[in-house]
């Protein structure tokens, strides 16, 4: 059966509108805290909203590669990096740059009007009404992503993971406090 021809059924499109609202909404919550934590937190819940995403488009293993790799990894070196420089905010809901503030919203909104307009109208043109082809047989699937990345991009797989080494070195020597010798000297 292919899947890019098929409808989706109700159950899909209330599981995907469900998930949409809770990633704009979690990266609303992100973008409008004055606290870094919970800043994270909202973020955390966009990267699962946005593997729920792919999940409901069969892309099970981006799924799986957002909560464990976004979602695990590199937000709690995020959460590491925040709780380094963290300090206490004396004013959690600043009145300064009200004005500013509005006019970011307003024109965010004139913003997404413009793209449901833009998308509105493209809705009926040839590229967006014609069927989308099968996909290929085995493509995106975990057995050939593995047979590339340590085939064909094995070099780019191992420097980045020297390059993330380097980033948790870098990060435990800076999060180590400042050693003072007997003679007064330091490190």
């Amino acid at each position: 059966m292919n899947l890019a021809q098929t409808a989706p059924s109700l159950l899909e499109q209330i599981a995907f509108f469900i998930l949409a609202a809770g990633m704009l909404g979690g990266a609303l919550v992100t973008i409008t805290r004055k606290s870094a934590v919970g800043a994270l937190m909202a973020l955390i819940a966009t990267f699962c909203a946005s593997a729920g995403l792919y999940a409901t488009l069969s892309a099970h293993f981006l799924a799986v590669l957002q909560v464990l790799v976004y979602a695990g990894a590199i937000m709690v070196v995020f959460i590491f990096a925040v709780m380094i420089v963290s300090h206490e905010e004396e004013h959690p809901i600043a009145l300064r740059g009200l004005f500013l503030r509005g006019t970011g919203v307003l024109a965010i909104g004139y913003m997404f009007y413009r793209v449901a307009w833009l998308v509105a109208r493209e809705r009926t043109s040839e590229v967006l009404a014609a069927t989308a082809p099968p996909p290929i047989p085995g493509f995106g699937n975990v057995a050939s992503i593995g047979r590339l990345l340590f085939s064909d991009f094995i070099f780019p797989f191992e420097a980045v993971s020297l390059l993330l080494l380097a980033a948790v070195v870098g990060g435990v020597v800076l999060a180590r406090p400042p050693e003072s010798r007997q003679d007064g000297g330091t490190v």
